[in-house]
């Protein structure tokens, strides 16, 4: 009998109104009621400007993220956006930034609910607030029926209510009071006001994040997505512009509208009783939903990071009784309650604010990344007919926001991105997904690094020893189709390069005749090209680097020679090379021995070995050795990385027919120990130098250390990285001995 195919899918039930809805939902929410009054407050009827500008950077977002949402829409929204085209690290930042952000609104909306509680009944804020939040603690952790359904009823009862608010209101406006609007140059409260006030109330536009973490839940997102989150940014900012030109148009009638409470007091005062009750019913509400939302969603981004390695799965342990991620409503519900007595609610909207704006250019930012480096697995159905202009406001627009939200806010924000760096490397790093980092995917290098066979490879070989020439040359022969030997003649600064030329030819130096005769032995394998070149440079390093470049090779190989402390050090042209050197380079320490039989390779997956393994394949088939490939795990790793490990090394001894690889897993704390033990039993050694792109020094410490405690012969390999610390140094220097070059002439 056919064995039966099953498959698992998840169930899309939210149309384009539901999600219209939640979106709208969660960024009018508690905002319309309380932002008013704090924004009138800050920037007088220039307020009016700062809730457009914020919805303009706002709707701009919205439409990068309707691009990101169909080309990944998955659970995590902006997380899951920014981990895929920036790596763990931007991932941890962003998860962090947008649960901290979540967290802030919650605590935000239940000040809000307080005041706005005040007007039934006049009692403690921090009280009320306090007993809200725990009430909304308890019925989370619970778990409580929800109905997506319930958030439509809930949002057209609100936009009704306003729509009622403003239909009357308009009847009492003073057009005197938008004559300042029209002049910075007369707002009483200044320009930078206008830019300031738009910062803190960014808060309210927290609502596209939440949205885009239920992207896989929406039908036809191809259609709906995209609309649901343009319709949501333009809607939100029309009503918020409206409702601040209406608490503006009756200002000069009602001095209270910088209260936290303006629009309930001015029903009340157009309205009576009635007017006042239906507001504040309606504000309740609002900021009830608002603040029971963050709760709700507070396992969202703590679960999409565990998923991917980046947080304990303490934090969405599921409940045995409720079936509700317990630890994360815990976890959020605490830190809500206790912001409550740490700040007063302007600094929670700054905060929050500056959380969002953070979210805000790395959303846009990824959309730019993306139209030039696709992920395999971005297939946009929407793309940004306006790009890149959208995200240029999207950027700018948020940029200039952040250090005018003032110092605390700008700390917080700095602090975010420290912690969450700190926390990649401190848990994730390693172990977290997605394993490729930004520079990886600018430089096209997302996938596992995989070698395939090449042909036409060219190697430069850099001669200056006669007694390492041998062992260069002979093992260029077996890694190239190309051999280019270069020989260079420093020449004194005091001296010109030409006259320098000259002399040579006139004496014809005996020491450069036997470099030459020396490299006429090669190649020994036929078919293989090959050519020697004299330069003539004040800079030996230099005329490497520039040769390599002239003649376009793809690899150097260099020697590193014994010093007089009877020890193997980096020479300064090596160092030199190696810091600005844009091609792959491998040193040799040691003498290669006449009959090579087994060579070890020290294996970690990462570019750097494999393009190591690459090589020694290359040259235990031209010489008849056999190779071992050797990881190093920790004896305390889990059983299944291990068993992991073993099949991959597997299918890599499988895979090559032509030389007999075999492979090993050692386990030991120490790497160095386990490596130099293995070097110790091979005749040669081959180790990738650590991957780090930043990293001060031009070589890792464990190959160093490998290379001058090995007995034995040790093969260094490092491939060249486009984004690096080395061809960024080059960059440098060369702009910088153009631009030299240029004011001398």
């Amino acid at each position: 009998m056919a064995a039966i195919e099953t498959k698992e899918r998840l169930g899309r039930s939210l149309g384009f109104f539901s999600t219209f809805a939640i979106g709208t939902g969660t960024m009018i929410g508690a905002g319309i009621f309380i932002l008013p009054g704090i924004a009138f407050e800050n920037a007088g009827k220039g307020a009016i400007l700062s809730f457009l500008i914020g919805g303009i950077i706002s709707i701009a977002t919205a439409i990068s993220m309707a691009e990101l949402a169909t080309g990944m829409p998955k659970a995590g929204g902006s997380y899951y956006y920014i981990s895929r085209t920036m790596g763990a690290a931007f991932g941890a930042i962003i998860g962090l930034g947008s649960w901290f952000a979540l967290i802030f609104k919650g605590t935000f909306a239940l000040i809000g609910l307080a005041e706005y509680f005040q007007v039934f009944y006049p009692s403690s804020i921090y009280l009320v607030a306090a007993v809200s939040g725990l009430l909304l603690l308890i019925i989370n952790y619970r778990g409580s029926k929800s109905s997506g359904s319930l958030q439509n009823i809930v949002i057209i009862l609100l936009l009704a209510i306003l729509i009622i608010f403003l239909a009357e209101v308009f009847f009492f406006f003073d057009s005197g009071n938008f004559n300042l609007i029209t002049s910075y140059s007369t707002t009483p409260y200044g320009p930078v006001s206008i830019i300031t006030t738009t910062g803190i109330i960014f808060i309210s536009y927290l609502g596209l994040a939440e949205l885009a973490a239920i992207s896989e839940e929406v039908k036809n997102p191809s259609k709906n997505l995209p609309r649901a989150f343009i319709a949501s940014a333009v809607v939100v900012t029309i009503f918020y512009v409206l409702i601040m030109i209406a608490v503006v148009g009756v200002s000069s009638i009602y001095v209270g509208a910088a209260t936290i409470t303006p629009l309930a007091d001015i029903s009340n005062m157009i309205y009576g009783e009635i007017g006042s009750t239906l507001i504040v019913f309606a504000a309740l509400l609002a900021t009830l939903s608002t603040a029971n939302g963050a709760i709700l969603s507070s396992s969202r981004f703590p679960f999409a990071m565990s998923r991917d390695a980046l947080m304990p799965q303490w934090f969405v342990q599921i409940h045995k009784k409720y079936d509700t991620p317990y630890n994360s409503i815990l976890v959020t519900g605490i830190i809500m309650i206790l912001l409550l007595f740490l700040f007063d609610i302007q600094q929670l909207a700054r905060l929050g604010g500056a959380f969002n704006i953070l979210i805000f250019v790395l959303l846009n930012l990824a959309v730019i990344i993306l139209r030039k480096r696709t992920l395999p697995e971005y297939e946009p159905t929407f793309r940004d007919p306006f790009f890149p202009f959208t995200q240029i406001i999207g950027i700018g627009g948020s940029l200039i926001l952040l250090p005018l939200l003032g110092g605390l806010s700008l700390l917080f924000a700095v602090s975010l991105v420290a912690l969450g760096a700190w926390w990649h490397w401190f848990y994730g790093k390693g172990k977290a997904t997605p394993g490729y980092t930004l520079f990886d995917l600018l430089e096209n290098n997302i996938s596992p690094a995989v070698m395939k066979p090449e042909s036409g490879v060219k190697v430069m070989v850099p001669i200056s020893n006669l007694k390492h020439q041998h062992d260069l040359l002979r093992l260029a022969d077996c890694l190239a189709d190309e051999i280019i030997g270069l020989h260079v003649i420093k020449v004194p600064d005091q001296t010109t390069l030409k006259f320098a030329q000259e002399a040579f030819h006139e004496k014809k130096i005996e020491m450069d005749s036997h470099f030459k005769e020396e490299f006429e032995k090669y190649p020994v394998i036929l078919g293989h090209k090959r050519k020697y070149i004299t330069a003539f440079d004040h800079s030996v390093s230099n005329s490497i680097i520039e040769q390599a470049e002239v003649e376009n090779v793809d690899l150097v190989i260099m020697g590193w020679h014994e010093s007089s402390k009877f020890q193997y050090s980096l020479s300064d042209v090596i160092n030199e090379v190696l810091s600005s050197l844009k091609r792959h380079i491998v040193l040799l320490k040691g003498h290669l021995a006449y009959k090579t039989n087994k060579i070890v390779v020290a294996y970690n997956e990462k570019d750097n070995s494999v393009y190591g393994l690459h090589l020694a394949k290359k040259l235990a088939f031209n010489i008849g050795a056999k190779i071992e490939v050797i990881t190093i795990v920790s004896p305390d790793e889990v059983s299944e990385r291990k068993k992991e490990i073993a099949e991959k090394l597997q299918t890599i001894c499988k895979t090559e027919e032509n030389i007999p690889v075999s492979f090993k897993i050692l386990e030991r704390y120490s790497v160095e120990d386990a490596i130099l033990d293995a070097s110790n039993d091979s005749d040669l050694t081959v180790i990738g130098d650590s991957s780090q792109r930043f990293k001060v020094s031009f070589l890792g410490t464990l190959p160093q250390r490998i290379a001058r405690h090995s007995k034995n012969p040790v093969l260094i390999v490092k491939r060249s990285k486009p984004i690096s610390k080395q061809n960024i140094t080059y960059i440098i220097r060369k702009s910088i001995t153009n631009l030299y070059k240029r004011l001398i002439r």
